[in-house]
């Protein structure tokens, strides 16, 4: 279909563009459909901590049927660019190579996530005995679709979060992945482990409650991510109370979070939002809204939920002749209202309308 678009973009110029062999490209011919009006473009939305293969932390073996279904409803709802952050098996690999990329979002993948014994939930991760982490890398590197995804710490009984690698051991994960063209993202909620990940040269970082000013600005040089899931923190706060020494510990790390979000972005750092199935996938728009209402810039958060996330991976983030023909439009600046964020006006993907 020969589209016609006339959007506006946050922060930039309005631009009329037609679509042709799914790009982009200078007003042409007689369009099929013209799409008009006081509309607000972004290439789309991002979810930068998905886990597709299951709507809830269940623990069970991917559902690919689902995670079709869910794929299908974030395109539906605005989302452009899907990062899947692992899971027991490997679902979301299979759904990347089963479904044509212009029937989704764009897609990357970690596969199977590593841990070590104790270091996780039980016969969930892979275990990576002692000495073989650089090896576990390269074979989550093969298996999965651009990330390898390591649990960085976990809580043990009485003690709380304890680091499962240490700094050198994280710089062979970095080493493994890289050689075989992959990033890799660390969880972390423990205080010592967000500076080794970043020294280790780990592209994201997941909720990384605790980093510090330097760690940023590290990180921020190198081009790196953070995604804080707050809305998943924030989840479970609730699910463990409090007054529990967990909970004291992550309502610290929010605390932490919500001071540092405005430094990292100010430190070239991409702060993504993220969903970890808090939320699904499709209301990543409400992780966007929260983080607004911790006082992140409103220009900022709309980078965090689209443009940010498309150049932390090297994806076109603007509406350039050429580019891929996708956007997510809005009746209002989301700017000036991020709560319209969760209310698009109309999807189009490599230069169809999504229905």
């Amino acid at each position: 279909m020969h589209l016609r678009v006339a959007l506006r973009v946050p922060g930039g110029d309005s631009v009329t563009l037609d679509t042709q062999d799914e790009r982009w490209v200078q007003p042409w011919g007689e369009p099929d459909e013209v799409i008009s009006g006081d509309l607000w473009a972004l290439p789309g939305l991002v979810d930068g901590h998905a886990h597709l293969a299951q709507d809830t932390m269940n623990f069970r073996p991917g559902d690919l049927e689902g995670a079709e279904r869910r794929t299908a409803k974030a395109l539906r709802a605005g989302v452009g660019l899907i990062l899947d952050k692992g899971w027991r098996d490997l679902t979301v690999v299979h759904l990347i190579d089963k479904i044509p990329a212009s029937q989704r979002p764009e897609i990357e993948a970690a596969g199977v996530v590593l841990a070590v014994d104790g270091g996780f939930w039980e016969g969930f991760a892979r275990n990576v005995p002692p000495g073989s982490v650089g090896n576990a890398a390269a074979v989550a590197a093969a298996e999965g679709a651009g990330w390898v995804k390591v649990i960085g710490d976990w809580p043990r009984k009485g003690i709380g979060p304890v680091a499962n690698f240490d700094e050198d051991e994280l710089e062979k994960v970095v080493s493994a992945a890289r050689a075989h063209g992959s990033r890799v993202a660390v969880h972390t909620m423990a205080r010592e482990v967000p500076s080794m990940a970043v020294r280790a040269g780990v592209d994201s970082i997941e909720h990384g409650l605790f980093l510090s000013d330097d760690d940023l600005v590290l990180h921020g040089a190198l081009g790196g991510s953070w995604v804080p899931t707050v809305v998943q923190m924030e989840a479970t706060i609730t699910q463990l109370g409090e007054r529990s020494s967990g909970g004291r510990l992550l309502l610290e790390g929010l605390d932490n979070v919500r001071a540092r979000l405005g430094t990292a972005v100010e430190a070239g750092v991409h702060v993504l939002t993220g969903t970890d199935l808090a939320i699904g996938t499709h209301q990543v728009a409400k992780e966007a809204i929260r983080l607004w209402e911790l006082g992140m810039a409103a220009e900022q958060v709309i980078e965090s939920v689209s443009r940010s996330g498309f150049r932390a991976t090297a994806r076109p983030a603007d509406f350039e002749v050429g580019d891929p023909a996708n956007a997510v439009l809005f009746s209002e600046d989301p700017v000036s209202n991020p709560r319209v964020l969760a209310d698009p006006s109309l999807v189009v993907r490599m230069g169809r309308i999504v229905s």
